[in-house]
């Protein structure tokens, strides 16, 4: 049952009691928890440049270790798993133009997104969601989340080591210190977003930005199903990194 705060003979209900009265919708009306549900387009910078550069880790960010230019250098462009159509990560997906949708229930909000047919899962401390043991790891990460101060904060971590997990199209890994720290907000009509990203290999200090979306009139257009082999249609024009290597041999499915 989605979250909802409704008001009865002037009284505000808190979404427990709403539940009590059976309903589903989620219109999320108290002060501290925004509505966020509905289909969100694809965010622009705020206060960060035209387009997306706000959003992006670029080659040579000034951000980056060491460490993390060296792995860039050394990996095998035509071995990312962007190729077998793994999707990106966060926060890097979100520098895709596609729309996503946002659903808040009682006990979690779950994010769905246009490409990929990726779906996060954020628990809300309501839950009976267990902290993953300090060997388990995910690639998209353990999402908790909370509501504070008019806003929805989702901390994400227990993320796999990712070859392309801070930027996908020049060889940006993360590592599995990242940390990513997602703020929704509201202004007016508009789903503002403030992402926050940590990871102690790969980066000197933290990667933020800010970005605002509108509402998307349409749904979200699902499945995604990744066509593999159109995926791998450009790996026939590109030169090996490792010419005297085994070819990269891709396994059927």
């Amino acid at each position: 049952m989605k979250l909802n705060a409704l008001k009865l003979g002037g009284m505000l209900l808190l979404p427990g009691a709403a539940m009590l009265l059976g309903s589903s919708t989620a219109s999320a009306a108290s002060g501290d928890i925004p509505d966020l549900n509905g289909v969100w387009q694809w965010g622009r910078c705020v206060n960060g440049g035209p387009g997306i550069s706000c959003m992006l880790l670029e080659e040579d960010d000034a951000r980056l270790t060491g460490r993390a230019k060296a792995l860039r250098d050394a990996l095998d462009e035509a071995a990312a798993p962007k190729y077998d159509c793994a999707p990106m990560s966060i926060p890097h997906m979100w520098t895709d133009p596609y729309s996503h949708q946002i659903e808040q229930f009682d006990d979690r909000v779950v994010f769905s997104y246009g490409k990929d047919d990726v779906v996060r899962t954020a628990w809300l401390p309501n839950s009976d969601h267990q902290k993953p043991k300090a060997n388990e790891y995910f690639y998209f990460g353990d999402s908790t989340a909370r509501y504070e101060d008019g806003a929805l904060i989702v901390e994400t971590s227990h993320f796999t080591f990712d070859p392309q997990g801070l930027n996908a199209d020049f060889r940006l890994a993360s590592s599995t210190q990242k940390h990513v720290t997602e703020r929704y907000t509201r202004e007016g009509d508009d789903l503002v977003l403030e992402v926050t990203t940590t990871d102690t290999f790969f980066l000197k200090e933290p990667w933020v930005y800010k970005v605002k979306s509108v509402r998307d009139p349409e749904e979200l257009a699902l499945p995604w199903d990744c066509n593999q082999e159109g995926a791998r249609d450009i790996l026939k024009l590109m030169a090996p990194k490792y010419p005297n290597d085994p070819p990269i041999v891709r396994l059927p499915e």
